[in-house]
């Protein structure tokens, strides 16, 4: 079991590393988009996670702890729309106050980038119908194009909203400590949802890689347009 979990999280840990260095490249290298060579690690964090679903799901009961519960209801709401948009729009509005235009212009790009992993997010969880962990605990069930929240397990809103926010922040930042502290607040938000028996850790897998990939389009969209 331990050996498991070892690999599933040097498989995530892999899916982090190769988008910082896809950053990096975007920034070094106009005429690239990251690394053909590392397109496989996402997959594979995906397929690792998919195969250990059930064993996660049975480590994270076995964690459960007052402490630990503490800290996933702090965790939780980092990822819900009543915190992330009042911070976006406070940090807009002190930023126009000061005269602050980049990171004015910043936190419209962030506030786009997180409207669209949102809309993406939203949609997709109705037609793709996965059954919640805490609902039967199979994490093979599926009932497409339902409205019953039961069957809403992917992808997780709370992962895509904290994500999508994160990407665009670390995308215009260049920097690697704001791309690790952004990193570390995301993976508190994964951790949470598959403490609270909300998600399998397949479905955080596949929201990060979906949503980093629309928050990157989006910034790299208005960047092109801005630039034209």
């Amino acid at each position: 079991m331990r050996r498991r979990l070892l690999v599933l999280a040097f498989a995530q840990l892999l899916v982090v590393q190769s988008e910082a260095v896809a950053q990096t490249d975007t920034v070094s290298h106009s005429g690239h988009d990251g690394l053909p060579g590392l397109a496989w690690i996402e997959p594979l964090g995906i397929a690792v996670s998919t195969a250990l679903d059930p064993e996660i799901r049975e480590w994270a009961h076995r964690q459960q702890s007052h402490s630990l519960d503490h800290l996933a209801r702090l965790a939780n709401r980092l990822g819900t729309a009543r915190t992330l948009v009042p911070a976006m729009a406070l940090t807009y509005g002190a930023a126009a106050l000061t005269g602050r235009e980049s990171l004015a212009n910043g936190t419209l790009k962030t506030a786009a980038a997180y409207i669209a992993s949102d809309l993406v997010e939203s949609a997709l969880k109705p037609v793709i119908g996965r059954e919640r962990p805490h609902v039967s605990g199979n994490s093979h069930r599926f009932h497409p194009f339902t409205s019953n929240g039961d069957w809403h397990s992917l992808p997780s809103a709370h992962v895509a909203h904290i994500a999508s926010i994160a990407e665009a922040i670390s995308l215009q930042a260049k920097s690697t400590p704001v791309t690790l502290l952004c990193d570390g607040l995301v993976s508190l938000v994964a951790w949470d949802r598959v403490y609270e028996d909300q998600h399998w850790t397949s479905d955080v897998a596949v929201t990060l890689a979906l949503t980093n990939a629309v928050s990157r389009a989006t910034i790299h969209w208005l960047e092109s347009r801005k630039s034209h």
